[in-house]
């Protein structure tokens, strides 16, 4: 063996040796357990979600509401219960959401229709009746317009001639009602029910059909203008 090919032979050896003792060293330990929570701490605050911040107290407040998606529909005794609402003080509901005259106040918020945003808002009346409201605002979360999609009253307290007739048939007894239902598109479908006290027969009097326009300001629908196929 030549005296060049054996020093080459041993600079390539001596350089294996020196890698392998790198290697050696460079080495990590296994981390402690404090330095695993350190670890775990740090990941789970770079996951947190930044705080929200509204441009004003109204949009934190109506923002915070609960979230009900559409489509929804009247069911016995809704306007009761009103399952999901968050109570919300009267005083604040005209403000807020463009209704007055409401005690009991409570109010769930929709999805947005366009940039509109829409509450429901239900409570009772001066009668002490109750009533369910469906509100717009701007995108400002400005009151736009109001909607009454739930409301009932007695024929026979709003008509004085119908109160004064001392010969009412026992089957006129009742109350007329309002209920509504709302497909995921916004068309907002309004019956008008008559509910007898005698034998609780339901009689459908009229349907109007409602939506919302670009401005926020609902609008009723002529018959040529529903599309029932393509709605939910």
């Amino acid at each position: 063996m030549c005296y060049f090919c054996g020093m080459k032979w041993k600079m390539v050896v001596l350089a294996l040796v020196v890698m392998s003792v790198v290697g050696c060293n460079s080495r990590r330990p296994l981390p402690t357990q404090e330095e695993l929570l350190r670890q775990d701490s740090l990941e789970r605050l770079a996951r947190q979600q930044k705080p929200r911040v509204y441009d004003s107290p109204e949009e934190e407040m109506l923002m915070q509401l609960p979230y009900r998606t559409l489509p929804v529909t009247y069911e016995e005794g809704f306007e009761q219960s009103l399952p999901g609402f968050e109570e919300i003080a009267p005083t604040m509901v005209p403000s807020l959401l463009g209704v007055s005259g409401l005690t009991k106040t409570k109010a769930i918020r929709l999805p947005d229709k366009d940039s509109i945003h829409v509450v429901l808002v239900g409570g009772l009346n001066a009668m002490g009746d109750p009533i369910v409201y469906m509100t717009t605002l701007s995108p400002r979360w400005e009151p736009v317009d109001k909607l009454a999609v739930y409301e009932q009253s007695d024929p026979e307290e709003e008509d004085e001639e119908y109160a004064d007739d001392e010969f009412v048939d026992e089957e006129d007894l009742g109350k007329v009602r309002i209920e509504f239902s709302v497909t995921s598109r916004y068309v907002i479908y309004m019956q008008v029910v008559f509910q007898s006290y005698v034998d609780d027969e339901r009689e459908l009097e009229g349907v109007s059909v409602y939506s919302i326009g670009r401005d926020g300001k609902f609008f009723e629908l002529e018959e040529n203008e529903l599309n029932h196929g393509a709605e939910e």
